[in-house]
């Protein structure tokens, strides 16, 4: 029952529905009890026993005056039947001994005063037994008051008169709860769809907060249907909207302080560089040794100045590279480890590094989605800053194995402590990270005493 109530409130459409059969249902109930209410009304004011026995007497009364004014006589029904029929609520029976006239029927004069007589002329005994069956019938039926009324002639005939002009409050009283009921079910129906018409005058609001730029303003969610999804939607891209600019602002931030200290970092070498050009210019260099001397230094300031600029094109290259556009290939993890030994620690084995690797080819079984480019970058800074910064004289230990999800390269080498140059900037560090992040993984490079550890970390892919 609760996951069929959660499901109703998901759909806009249901709850619509919904709302339409309760309306409908409350409407089907209340018409019946609105039309039992009206007729106890009517019952107990216009159709009540008393009033309609004042209507009838009236009646009575203005029919008596009516005989008086236009002097009809026994003989003249028809001037009766005339005046009855301009009443349709009106239902009127005369009679003696026999049916004299009856609203009721097609023909309404039955007989004329001979009809009093003796009744050779046009009845016989049967038809006055049924008269007085029929009689009897209509006083019980109506159960109203007898009258009398005398013609012109004298005679006087028994009336027997029923009123219902009470009928067309019944007519406008079905009519009015028929209204009401209608009404109940489009007041339910109208009562449902301001309020999510007033939602939407909500979310349209808030709408104009946020486009005024105003990220910072929650969307009100509200219900579970489509409104609420549409509402829950808008914050979360608020919130990717806000997470976004606030990561561009870090990244200006950082990309301001490292043109900062990268200004620093260039202005030192380039210093020496100028300085020792304008001492080989104007010649104040004692013999050819101090000569080789600034010509060395100038050497190596340059070279320094270009190693720098390659670091800072390394690393904008890779911070304003997307992820989308990565070349991205799946490759065998041992593959990736091969490739390493063969190439990479063979170059530095070369160059006279002791190494100690802790590998097993054949336990690698995964594969990674990389770009092999940008990964060879991380290897190369990798390598390039154990190179400079690492003692020859000990072992660099290199260890690879895989997990479940990941694929870990560590490098750990001691450090140099005739090597001082330290690269303020951290421009290789930063590219690595940068790279790794893209790939879904992540890079360290940190000291633990007196050696340092250089860690890649890349996520297996599952097809």
């Amino acid at each position: 029952m609760t996951k069929l109530i959660h499901f109703l409130g998901q759909k806009l459409s249901t709850q619509l529905v919904m709302v339409v059969v309760i309306a409908m249902a409350l409407a089907y109930v209340s018409f019946p009890l609105f039309m039992r209410l009206s007729y106890s009304i009517i019952e107990s004011t216009v159709a009540s026993p008393e009033t309609i026995s004042q209507d009838e007497a009236r009646y009575i009364w203005m029919l008596q005056e009516f005989i008086i004014d236009n002097n009809i006589s026994i003989d003249d029904l028809t001037h009766i039947n005339n005046w009855v029929a301009s009443d349709k609520n009106i239902k009127l029976t005369l009679f003696t001994n026999n049916l004299i006239f009856d609203s009721d029927y097609e023909s309404r004069i039955y007989s004329d005063a001979s009809l009093l007589a003796d009744d050779e002329k046009t009845s016989t005994r049967y038809h006055q037994y049924l008269d007085k069956q029929y009689i009897s019938t209509l006083i019980k039926d109506y159960n109203s008051n007898l009258y009398t009324l005398t013609f012109a002639d004298g005679t006087i005939v028994n009336a027997l008169v029923h009123s219902e002009s009470y009928s067309i409050y019944y007519l406008w009283a079905y009519y009015a709860c028929l209204s009401l009921s209608i009404m109940i079910f489009i007041l339910i129906c109208l009562m449902i769809v301001r309020l999510k018409l007033r939602y939407l005058r909500t979310l349209s609001r808030e709408l104009k907060i946020l486009e005024s730029g105003d990220l910072t303003y929650e969307m009100t969610e509200a219900g579970h249907d489509e409104l609420y999804e549409l509402a829950e939607g808008i914050n979360q891209l608020r919130l990717s909207l806000i997470a976004k600019k606030q990561e561009e602002e870090k990244t200006k931030e950082a990309h301001q302080k490292l043109m900062t200290a990268l200004a620093h970092d260039l202005r030192t070498p380039l210093t020496s560089l100028i300085g020792y050009l304008e001492l080989l210019l104007l010649k104040r260099y004692q013999d050819e040794e101090q000569l080789r001397h600034f010509l060395i230094s100038t050497k190596r300031k340059a070279f320094q100045i270009r190693e720098m600029s390659d670091k800072l094109f390394e690393y904008f290259l890779a911070t304003e590279r997307t992820a989308e556009t990565y070349h991205k290939e799946v490759i065998k993890t041992h593959l990736l480890v091969e490739s390493l030994i063969d190439n990479q620690l063979f170059d530095l084995e070369s160059s006279g590094f002791p190494i100690k690797l802790y590998a097993d080819l054949e336990v690698f079984k995964g594969q990674c989605l990389i770009d092999p480019e940008f990964l060879q970058r991380v290897l190369d800074n990798t390598l390039s800053n154990i190179r400079k910064y690492a003692n020859r004289e000990k072992p660099l230990d290199v260890l690879a194995f895989e997990t479940d999800t990941f694929l870990h390269i560590e490098f750990v080498n001691a450090l140099n402590p005739n090597v001082y140059s330290v690269e303020s900037t951290a421009l290789g560090l930063r590219t690595c990270i940068k790279i790794m992040q893209e790939h879904g993984g992540s890079y360290q490079g940190y000291e633990q005493g007196d050696r340092y550890v250089s860690r890649l970390i890349l996520p297996l892919f599952k097809e």
